[in-house]
């Protein structure tokens, strides 16, 4: 399931992996059992696009040379229409229309499908004004780890260098995508940028102040200006805690709201910005959708009115439509309140939607860079070229 070095990968746990080689591993032990039946839900969620073509296209191979058959259970229409012979559209526990791949996509026949069809993320990201400051620059930022091989009573250690001596600038009011495949370092450089994890070496500003020699508790007056929403709303929102209760913590640690009443309406606020209604605070995580749990996470984030928020891949676990609600929502409130996004992804569709420039990231490095439109339609490396290919063909 195309896991990079997988001899020094063997011994090590979940932990140590990326969430897409987390997902490859998953595969592998389905595959391992060589099944009659395989219900594939979701396969290639967490996958960056090449490897979403490769374990789909590994899937077709073993499918043809067992005789396996297949359940693809998936959002993802390109992913549908590359590789599936019948399709069942579902809406609310039913089955809204059932036809053969080919004449479900020329002739759509109910409105649920044609919806889902017209899903796809769409649009452009609105211009930056001209001259905008910096608001967050990285200069030569190195991030290593070390890594254990051999055996348990003999261990070699061997570093791993994710994100090597890597320099970028974002301006406010402005979008920057960084993508790349999974493993590439993205998540690693958008942590160390914003001080989730200690660089090895180089500097880092917030708003023109040197970040990287600060401890902690020296952050801590940053961190309502910088905040973060996470891919996986699931795991990000504490269970125990009220809906109320997780917006309403971060107001209190930041020393926010003049009392009670005041972070109340605060909490309200961000949740009504974020198209959410003022009267689930009491609620908890779980009695919401995907999408709904992804907008709680956007109404945390905005409730301390920060002036940048990381953006760690947050649609690649929603389905098309819900996807394209969370993009306009990003989009207005970055309108709104003059916001400046880190967008770390690895789908170039909601990339080309949402972003001003994109800064393209392969084995801990920085492979090109440039405007959007610009590295997208006319990629100047092969690298660049194959995430192009994967995420708008699905191609083999």
């Amino acid at each position: 399931v195309q896991i990079p070095d997988p001899e020094s990968r063997f011994n090590q746990y979940p932990h140590q992996l990326s969430g897409g080689q987390r997902q490859r591993v998953m595969i592998a032990m389905a595959l391992a059992n060589n099944p009659d039946v395989l219900i594939a839900d979701e396969p290639t969620t967490a996958l960056d696009v090449t490897v979403q073509a490769q374990i789909l296209n590994l899937i077709r191979d073993l499918q043809q040379k067992l005789g396996m058959a297949v359940i693809l259970i998936t959002h993802d229409l390109t992913v549908v229409r590359q590789f599936s012979d019948y399709v069942y559209v579902m809406s609310q526990g039913e089955v809204k229309e059932h036809n053969t791949t080919e004449a479900l996509f020329r002739n759509p026949q109910h409105p649920y499908t044609r919806h889902l069809l017209a899903s796809e993320p769409k649009g452009m990201a609105n211009p930056t004004p001209v001259d905008s400051a910096v608001i967050l620059e990285g200069s030569d930022v190195r991030v290593s780890f070390m890594l254990k091989h051999g055996g348990f009573l003999k261990p070699r250690l061997k570093e791993l260098v994710a994100v090597d001596s890597l320099s970028l600038k974002l301006h406010r009011y402005e979008t920057l995508g960084l993508v790349g495949e999974s493993g590439s370092g993205k998540t690693t450089f958008g942590q160390a940028l914003v001080k989730l994890l200690t660089a090895d070496g180089g500097e880092i500003f917030f708003d023109g102040e040197p970040i990287h020699a600060r401890t902690r508790d020296q952050m801590r007056p940053l961190r309502s200006r910088m905040q973060v929403v996470f891919q996986d709303p699931f795991s990000s929102l504490n269970p125990r805690m009220s809906v109320g209760q997780i917006i309403e913590e971060g107001l209190i640690v930041n020393r926010l709201g003049d009392n009670k009443s005041d972070r109340l309406q605060r909490v309200e606020q961000a949740l009504v910005s974020a198209g959410l209604p003022h009267n689930i605070l009491s609620r908890f995580p779980h009695e919401f959708s995907g999408g709904q749990r992804q907008r709680i996470a956007i109404a945390r984030a905005i409730a301390l009115e920060p002036e940048f928020i990381l953006l760690d891949e947050p649609t690649s676990a929603l389905d098309l439509s819900v996807q394209a609600q969370i993009i306009d929502l990003l989009r207005k409130l970055q309108d709104e309140r003059g916001l400046s996004y880190l967008f770390i992804s690895h789908d170039l569709k909601v990339v080309r939607a949402l972003c001003h420039r994109v800064v393209v990231m392969q084995h801990g490095k920085i492979v090109e860079e440039g405007p959007v439109d610009e590295v997208l339609s006319h990629p100047r490396t092969a690298y660049t070229e194959r995430l192009v290919k994967a995420a708008f063909e699905v191609a083999a």
